[in-house]
């Protein structure tokens, strides 16, 4: 059997490069003269994938490794960037999030490549639209200048080091949530509110916050939206903590065109109000008439927050909240910290603790979803991307698609879609078991 290990190494050694990222390159010995670019294929659906393969040669023609290159979409730089490989190849994918005729290319200093086009077709989505069961994903749009900064994420995404104020970022990920099949996304403001208001870091989210509204304005299909505030020093209802709330209602619920875009519970939009951590105290007091309120909380298996009438933002043995004798709200993850304090992994590294496991985690925790059956189930959640809150490529809970980048610890590796394609079954067949959704399958026993 040697022989087959060296053959299966070799192979491993070929399929390592698949989606690699800048921060792994050297510095190329010769530097290239010519980037060839070849895509998989010319059309797509809008919010597909094209599959890239570029190769660097040198003028004598041979190929040249560790040469960096940067993806263009329409002239504008779209992901990436990416590095050959020992073989002076870098494969790669794109989403292509917007309609139309494009061209893509790539371009390592003044050197560049011939541009590909691309034509990308209108895509209608199957979104299961249940009032009784709603299902939405925490979604964070806090990455920019004045907040989450990129350097030390967990993986890196396929979109690469983005800004949640680029408009195509935000338009590529509200298809894929229309591709889960998402009835909502949870908008996390709840780390933004520490003084006065609005912060600059709240201005930042504000901005981010208006562009996903005025985009979904504009697109036929899209989740709707439900924002999660956090506290003001630990309090609620102080004058910055209203401020922020008079601006929520002010802004997006007295404006017809934004109202329609939120959701609306008990006759009222929704807001989450978030507890700031797991507590093992009764909600707040504060209320507020214009809007159903709900309380987050975290870890309701252990301060028995259900009882309060608490919705979690993650729990390591999912809870229901219930309303009125019938089930409100679950939250299913895909990795989670402990109980045991191990405050530089953010608790990831306690023996309690269980992070993506091969979708081990989120299938068992949906399965109680299954069973439970809740008015409104929450995925924790899309992109976080920051320690200690997320650790390492499997101790997170972060579901966006990522780079390969080799296998190791924290800034190295990644999932690519594994999680993402786990989490679309997952809501299928759960529209399934809620009658949503019929397959009709015809078996041919011909042999």
């Amino acid at each position: 059997m040697k022989y087959g290990w060296i053959i299966l190494g070799c192979l491993f050694a070929l399929c390592m490069p698949i989606l690699s990222h800048a921060d792994t390159a050297a510095t190329p010995a010769v530097t290239p003269t010519a980037i060839s670019l070849r895509a998989s294929n010319t059309t797509v659906p809008e919010g597909d994938i094209v599959a890239y393969t570029a190769i660097a040669t040198d003028s004598a023609g041979k190929r040249v490794p560790h040469v960096t290159l940067q993806s263009y979409l329409d002239g504008k730089e779209w992901c990436g960037p990416y590095v050959t490989n020992d073989f002076g190849v870098a494969r790669f994918v794109l989403p292509m999030p917007e309609t139309g005729a494009h061209e893509v290319k790539v371009i390592a200093g003044s050197l560049s490549s011939i541009s590909v086009p691309i034509q990308v077709s209108p895509r209608t989505f199957n979104i299961i639209n249940d009032p009784n069961h709603q299902i939405g994903m925490d979604l964070e749009t806090w990455f920019g200048p004045g907040y989450a900064q990129w350097g030390h994420q967990e993986a890196t995404p396929i979109l690469g080091q983005y800004t949640s104020l680029d408009v195509r970022v935000l338009r590529q990920q509200t298809l894929w949530m229309n591709d889960l099949g998402m009835n909502f996304v949870q908008l996390d403001w709840s780390n933004n509110l520490n003084g006065p208001w609005p912060t600059p870091v709240a201005q930042e989210m504000r901005d981010s916050t208006n562009m996903l509204c005025d985009l979904y304005l504009k697109m036929k299909q899209h989740p709707k939206i439900v924002l999660l505030v956090g506290p003001d020093g630990g309090k609620w209802g102080t004058p910055n903590f209203m401020k922020e709330v008079d601006y929520i209602y002010s802004h997006y619920m007295q404006n017809p065109e934004y109202r329609k875009l939120f959701i609306t519970y008990l006759g009222k939009p929704l807001l989450d109000v978030y507890m700031g951590g797991p507590t093992f105290s009764k909600p707040p007091t504060w209320k507020d008439p214009r809007f159903t309120i709900r309380y987050v909380n975290a870890w309701l298996e252990t301060v028995h927050g259900a009882k309060y009438g608490y919705w979690s933002w993650y729990d390591r043995d999912p809870q229901v909240t219930y309303y009125k004798g019938k089930p409100e709200a679950m939250t299913a993850v895909f990795g989670y910290p402990g109980n045991i304090p191990d405050p530089a992994s953010g608790n990831y590294e306690s023996p309690d603790a269980d992070g993506h496991d091969y979708g081990v985690t989120f299938r068992n925790q949906w399965s109680k979803v299954e069973q439970t059956k809740p008015r409104f189930v929450f995925i924790c959640q899309w992109n976080e991307f920051e320690p200690p809150d997320q650790w390492d490529q499997n101790m997170s809970n972060d579901i966006e698609p990522t780079l390969h980048r080799g296998f190791g610890n924290r800034g190295d590796g990644g999932w690519g879609f594994e999680y993402y394609w786990l989490c679309k079954q997952a809501v299928f067949n759960y529209q399934m078991a809620l009658g949503n959704i019929r397959v009709t399958r015809k078996f041919n026993n011909a042999r």
